[in-house]
């Protein structure tokens, strides 16, 4: 059941990943939940991506092709998309955001679902594992895997400080 509701969620629930992410590991542990969350994310990942497809691809191609810049960038992105994919998994963007845009922009669906593969394990092995710790604050598991939480999330802060030092 769990990971049905993993797979159809984003099109039906708009449940937030890391939250459903954390709760598995509440409820199955570190272990038995990532095998769940990795079941189910590799599925919602499908689910996205063609639903995006679907609903949007064909504006998008629409509106791209009266704007040289768009056309650029969707050249650019077809060239490069598994890249931006992985680096959009690897800094915590919403999974079901990066889906949909992968979606209605031209990346092949190769290029994209190997690039979200890569990231997802380890991923979700950090959440849930934090989600199993959870009820136990003090311990260095929930501390060790908050830290790495944190670090992750700030990645595109310190990316963008960095970059404006390096422009200054």
């Amino acid at each position: 059941l769990f990971i049905a509701i993993c797979a159809v969620r984003p099109i039906l629930f708009f449940l937030p990943t890391m939250g459903l992410t954390i709760v598995a590991g509440v409820l199955f542990g570190a272990t038995w939940g990532t095998i769940y969350v990795t079941v189910g994310g590799a599925l919602s990942t499908i689910t996205g991506f063609y639903f995006a497809k679907w609903l949007g691809r064909d504006t998008a191609k629409k509106l791209i092709a009266k704007n040289n810049m768009l056309v650029e960038f969707e050249r650019k992105s077809q060239e490069n998309g598994g890249r931006a994919v992985l680096y959009m998994r690897l800094i915590n963007l919403p999974w079901d955001m990066v889906s949909y845009w992968a979606g209605i922009s031209g990346i092949k669906f190769k290029d994209f679902y190997m690039s979200s593969m890569i990231p997802l394990i380890p991923v979700s092995f950090l959440y849930t594992y934090f989600g199993s710790r959870v009820f136990d604050p003090t311990s260095t598991g929930f501390i060790v895997s908050l830290v790495l939480m944190l670090a992750m999330g700030s990645i595109p802060y310190i990316r963008s400080r960095l970059m404006e030092k390096a422009n200054a």
